[in-house]
């Protein structure tokens, strides 16, 4: 019989598993032990497929773990805020970042960004299960830690390296495992409250757990909830560094050959199109704005146009946006978690698990913003007599203004995500080749709702027809219902008023504003079975062996109101996704002892993995890892690791039915082409993806010396080349390289049904298009001794920890083949020079952390540091006889952008079964510092800090208990 390649593919992930049950003699996974500075101890570490993973420090991919003690120390509202103080994380999303984002549907989440590689390349683990994600958009397409169990979070384990064959798709820049206390027997809760510095983002959050045995001891129930709630941020409320807003600007002084930087970064930059009342931009009234009550202001000083509707200096103030963009989103989050598992008999343990969440954010974004693009004729029914008679005196039929349109208020983003999960499983033992084997198998059924709101959102349509209104009868009246014919009348209209603040009534108000909304599914399932031990010894020690199945399923199900379906809002416009797809995964892990005690290798050992993998949608593909940890002598340790990781395509990549991106500004390259300063970009899923897979190599050395007990120290390499990475061009690449012939991407361009020289709305999909590169250097040290060492009466110890990460290289390569290195690159003015789309990260973050613990009192101060950087690394630096500025290596007058560094404090003392505890973030109340912000679209969000502290100063307090 002949099989179907889908068989075909099937059966060879099947045969992997079954040749890795019974091959025992050449593949393994080791027991490990995490040294100490006296003693030598098991600490096994499950994850994915029942790995066995060493220390950090033993490892042979490093392994950088956040323990019990430092998650305490650092007092964070949300453990994803702990995890994100190490300096292999940057560019993470949170509520205090992309606030002025709402077409993805994405904002509040939290999700971890490794290798500064994108969220949707770090896998990300509850107690070693595969995690729901929790957005669908390609960029956000991860986990939200904000559902996850803060509570009974014990540990994180940080594989900062390629582990898709260990651990499965999406493990390319590495692995994040948040281990749960499973075991914890009593009852325990915390309240913690805080503030900033600016009395804002008030926060209130409360835990309580209890945990105990039944059954004689054989079971054992455990229940958690936790509730959290803050205020957010009301756009930057006066913080020092948003007074004066930065921008990356093309400089006015610049014409070709005259030695000027063609850019500039200045701080004086706002909207020359639009004002909150509105301004006349054209004819014989050009200037002429409003104020409350429809006051006609004159004398508008427009300062100098530095394109996109921008301009420099004259009234910028007046007409700024993006001081009312909100800094941090309001978040509730409200969590349980119930986990119950009873002993069937010695050797067979099964659970279930049961948790969800609610989470829900709200923020606010840019204004309804129609910028330099309302066309007012002279009958307007609102038009002041005064500019009436101007413009027939100056026989003008009609002006263009434009309007930030303060009586519709600013846009109001409200996300709702509620998950479910429930999990079922078996875990024992048994006896095999004179050894004893563990193996575990479960079913888990996860499920995510989202609900992405937009309120205040303008109707285009709506309102273009509300602005043009006549006077009949004396009445204010809608000119679509002044036509003859009855079925080109819009009896709803209700005539809207441009001229001023607070002249709409609520009726003109309801006519031209709505809600976009998206309801949305997600949903994963998967079933897995492991099973892992020793078959024998080898001349150095015991070989050991895991080997597993893992089936999942995940697909997507929604719905879009009618008007998000038909682009009709001004943000958000919404799509309803639907997809499917399966994956079915065997893997065998293994670790064989290859000497011991020998002269020049007291231990050298070899780690291997391989993973079969058949998706249904991209078809069969296999990853892998080597690797060896050689100890030449007892305080020293080198490793080194080689894998073939992937990154498969996401139910977003695959399957969205579009993303809209509103402001976009579309130039039409054509001759009598005309520039649209506020269209839209469509990204829609393309199911014919395949994955990214990458090559990583790293290497590093481990350092304990015997003459100082309690010190370790390790200093890695890694570098990931990665091939096919999935990436929608932007809007005006597939107009560029429309215009270069690509008839294919000529069909993505949708032109203005009033204009056909304007284009209304680009269509974009992700391609496996590009590559890139990454490579750096991580290194950490840890020292704890006893202060008796120090002065013999004082008890407890010193605990310090350092933490660096130095980013060597960041390349992407476009799609003209181009290649951009983001290493130091930081800010949004588009990483590097436009149309850039790529990777980028600060080149240097560090970490240190030094505490006291004893027995009542800890104390423990943290130093973050992120060094400085640039706004591309393309970019020739001149303020005078600049030389020639070309698309590849263009000038600018500062291309520094300068470090921060903050001091945290926190401290706890014990009284009994209580703890106080407080925390002080940002001791010194130290500015990010000044980056200038995109001027690319028309919706520009503020100068490029957000991956910094924009809040300040902050204070957390509260008490623990334990019983």
């Amino acid at each position: 019989m002949i099989l179907s390649s889908m068989a075909r593919r099937r059966a060879k992930v099947l045969a992997l598993s079954t040749v890795g049950a019974t091959a025992l003699a050449t593949v393994a996974v080791t027991n490990t032990y995490a040294q100490d500075a006296e003693s030598t101890t098991l600490d096994q570490v499950v994850v994915t497929g029942s790995r066995i993973v060493r220390d950090g420090y033993e490892a042979p991919t490093p392994v950088s773990v956040l323990g019990a003690e430092e998650l305490t120390a650092l007092n964070v509202v949300n453990v994803a805020d702990a995890v994100n103080v190490l300096p292999a994380f940057s560019g993470s999303a949170s509520p205090r970042s992309a606030n002025g984002n709402l077409s993805t549907g994405a904002t509040g989440v939290s999700q971890l960004n490794l290798r500064s590689m994108g969220t949707n390349r770090t896998l990300v683990l509850l107690d070693g299960k595969r995690y729901i994600n929790a957005a669908l958009t390609s960029g956000n397409s991860a986990p939200d830690i904000n559902s996850f169990p803060n509570a009974l979070i014990e540990r994180v384990d940080v594989v900062t390296g390629g582990a898709s064959a260990a651990y499965g798709s999406d493990a390319l820049s590495g692995v994040v495992n948040f281990v749960l206390n499973r075991n914890f027997t009593g009852l325990k809760g915390q309240v913690q409250t805080g503030m900033t510095k600016y009395e804002d983002d008030k926060s209130i959050s409360a835990q309580l757990s209890f945990g105990t045995k039944f059954a004689d001891g054989r079971g054992h129930l455990l229940l958690s909830g936790e509730y959290t709630h803050s205020d957010g941020i009301d756009g930057t409320n006066d913080r020092p560094w948003a007074r004066l807003p930065a921008a990356v600007i093309n400089n006015p002084a610049y014409a070709e050959g005259n030695g000027q930087p063609r850019y500039i970064v200045s701080r004086n930059v706002g909207l020359v199109a639009g004002t909150p009342g509105g301004i006349i931009t054209s004819g014989v009234n050009r200037g002429t704005y409003f104020g409350p009550g429809g006051e006609i202001l004159t004398g508008y000083n427009f300062g100098t146009n530095v394109g996109n509707n921008f301009q420099q200096g004259g009234d910028w103030e007046y007409s700024r946006i993006e001081n009312g963009i909100d800094i941090a989103g309001s978040v509730d989050r409200k969590i349980a978690f119930l986990r119950s598992s009873f002993d069937l008999s010695d050797n067979v343990s099964a659970y279930v698990e049961g948790q969800y969440s609610d989470t829900s954010t709200v923020n606010i974004a840019n204004p309804n913003r129609r910028l330099g693009n309302n066309t007012i004729r002279i009958d307007n029914a609102f038009l002041p007599q005064s500019l009436r008679d101007a413009m027939t005196a100056a026989n003008q039929t009609s002006f263009v203004m434009g309007t930030t349109n303060a009586d519709m208020g600013r846009l109001k983003g409200d996300y709702s995500r509620t998950l479910s999960r429930v999990a079922a499983g078996l875990d024992g033992g048994f006896g095999a080749f004179g050894t004893e084997w563990k193996w575990d198998a479960y079913v888990q059924h996860s499920e995510i709702d989202l609900k992405p709101r937009t309120a205040h959102n303008g109707i285009t349509p709506n309102y273009l027809r509300a602005i043009d209104s006549v006077m009949v009868n004396g009445v204010p009246t809608c000119r679509v219902n002044t036509d003859a014919d009855p079925s080109n009348n819009d009896p709803s209209c209700v005539p809207y008023n441009p001229f001023g603040i607070g002249v709409n009534s609520q009726a003109a108000l309801d006519y031209v504003m709505g809600v976009s909304i998206r309801d949305e599914t997600l949903e994963q399932q998967v079933a897995a079975a492991n099973v892992s031990g020793e078959p024998f010894n080898s001349w150095a020690g015991p070989v050991s062996l895991a080997v597993g199945l893992e089936h999942r399923i995940e697909k997507v199900s929604g719905w879009a109101s009618e008007r998000d379906e038909a682009t009709q809002f001004f943000a958000g416009n919404y799509k309803a996704s639907h997809g499917k797809f399966n994956v079915t995964e065997g893997y065998v892990e293994t670790l064989v002892p290859l000497a011991r005690d020998m002269t020049m290798a007291q231990e050298l050992d070899l780690n291997a993995a391989v993973r079969a993998t058949d998706y249904s949608t991209s078809g069969y593909v296999t990853t892998w890892k080597g690797g060896l940890t050689w100890r030449p002598i007892e305080d020293l340790r080198f490793r080194f690791t080689r894998s073939r990781d992937i990154r498969a395509p996401n139910l977003g990549e695959l399957f969205t039915a579009g993303q809209t991106g509103s402001g976009q500004v579309l130039t039409n390259p054509n001759p009598g082409g005309v520039t649209n300063p506020n269209g839209y970009s469509l990204t829609r899923g393309n199911p014919n993806l395949k994955p990214e897979e990458a090559d990583t190599t790293g290497f590093g050395v481990v350092m304990a010396p015997r003459f100082l007990p309690g010190f370790q120290m390790s200093v890695d390499y890694y570098s990931i080349d990665v091939t096919g990475s999935v990436q929608a061009p932007n809007a005006q690449k597939v107009i560029e390289l429309c215009d270069r012939g690509n008839a294919t991407l000529c069909n993505s361009i949708i032109y203005d049904t009033t204009n056909p020289n304007m284009i209304f709305m680009v269509v974009t999909q992700p391609q496996n298009l590009i590559g890139q590169k990454a490579s750096g250097i991580d290194l950490e040290a840890s020292y704890r001794f006893p202060m008796s060492g120090l002065i013999g009466s004082l008890s407890g110890d010193l605990v310090i920890r350092a933490m660096a990460s130095r980013v060597l290289t960041l390349e992407t390569t476009d799609l003209d083949g181009r290649r951009f290195d983001g290493a130091g690159v930081v800010g949004n003015w588009g990483g590097s020079i436009p149309p850039y789309q790529g990777l980028t990260s600060p080149d240097l973050r560090g970490f240190l952390s030094i505490g006291y613990k004893g027995d009542a009192l800890t104390l423990t101060t943290i130093v973050r540091y992120t060094g400085p950087g640039v706004y591309a690394n393309g970019f020739i630096e001149c303020t005078s006889n600049c030389p020639v500025s070309t698309a590849e290596r263009p000038t600018i007058a500062d291309n520094d952008i300068a470090g921060m560094t903050t001091i945290d404090l926190s401290g706890a003392y014990k009284f009994d079964s209580f703890e106080l505890f407080g925390t002080i973030e940002n001791l010194t109340n130290t500015q990010p510092p000044t980056i200038g912000g995109s001027l690319s679209s028309s919706h520009w969000s503020g100068q490029g800090n957000a991956d910094y502290d924009r809040v300040g100063r902050q204070y957390r307090m509260g008490v623990r208990f334990k019983f």
